[in-house]
């Protein structure tokens, strides 16, 4: 049977990282993470939680043409309260015979730890919901933020090639 690619085709290659920013406004704050995570001059294209099973993880981000579309897993958390600590994590899961699945959670009034035991709790549920095992480690990336004036937390796995 032939499997049918999408829109964007088959990604190769992800990226999984996560940053924290301050910023004027929220939406400086946000910007000022995606800068910081190297992909601050490409639109994002917001996706859904699932990967191919071969996927490759790098760790590097590779330059981007200004202005492209780039598929992207992500949560984010903003907040303009002085002295309230933020904070987003994502959990990426290769499992048996299925896809790879990626889980991500973001709040106000938490820890790094605290996203990510969320993010592993959730992609653990996402892999027992689909009957899959989990095929080794699961990589999770965090950060945690204490505001200044303006501040922002993501977590975000993008799709680079």
């Amino acid at each position: 049977m032939k499997m049918k690619l999408g829109m964007f085709g088959k990604p190769r290659k992800v990226l999984v990282t996560a940053v924290s920013a301050e910023g004027e406004t929220s939406l400086n704050a946000f910007d000022n993470c995606l800068i910081k995570a190297g992909i601050g001059d490409v639109s994002l294209v917001k996706l859904t939680s699932i990967l191919p099973p071969d996927i490759e993880f790098i760790e590097k981000v590779p330059q981007f043409y200004p202005g492209s579309n780039v598929p992207a897993i992500y949560t984010f958390v903003t907040s303009e309260k002085r002295g309230q600590k933020i904070a987003a994590a994502i959990a990426v899961a290769r499992t048996t015979n299925g896809p790879t699945l990626v889980a991500e959670y973001s709040n106000i009034n938490i820890s790094a730890g605290e996203a990510e035991e969320e993010a592993y709790k959730r992609v653990i549920k996402m892999a027992e919901n689909r009957k899959r095992e989990i095929d080794g480690r699961i990589i999770i990336r965090s950060s945690e933020h204490v505001v200044k004036n303006c501040g922002c937390a993501l977590a975000i796995v993008v799709e680079v090639e």
